[in-house]
């Protein structure tokens, strides 16, 4: 009996370990873009949650071992710069994409409209 709390144990500070090294724990809860079309907030927490922690699904060029994915704005930059998409195609086409799609297939689903995302002062 006592072994396999021992056990137990065990597993729980491997999983924790892992999250921790993984930066699972370290992203910020709320990051806000302040653009010209108004105020996006964007929940990680939320949205990590959503997407059962599949980070891949946003931080695309996350490679096993790293501590945190990149964040968009490091290699998507503000304005269309060589052959990568520029920040605004990449959030739109990921972000309302994801959002379009979950409301084409009735789950739940994020802003799909400007307005519900940017908002001005």
């Amino acid at each position: 009996m006592k072994s396999r709390f021992i056990g137990i144990g065990i597993l729980v500070g491997f999983g924790l370990s892992i999250l921790m090294a993984t930066g699972a724990f370290a992203a910020k809860n709320e990051i806000v873009f302040d653009v010209s079309m108004g105020k996006v907030t964007f929940t990680h927490k939320k949205h990590s949650e959503t997407l059962q922690n599949n980070c891949l699904k946003c931080h695309h060029t996350w490679k096993q071992g790293e501590t945190s994915g990149k964040k968009c704005l490091e290699c998507h930059k503000a304005g269309p710069e060589g052959k990568g998409l520029s920040a605004k195609e990449v959030f739109h086409k990921t972000c309302k994409g994801c959002h379009d799609e979950a409301k084409k297939a009735n789950k739940p689903a994020g802003p799909t409209m400007c307005t519900q995302c940017h908002v001005k002062k």
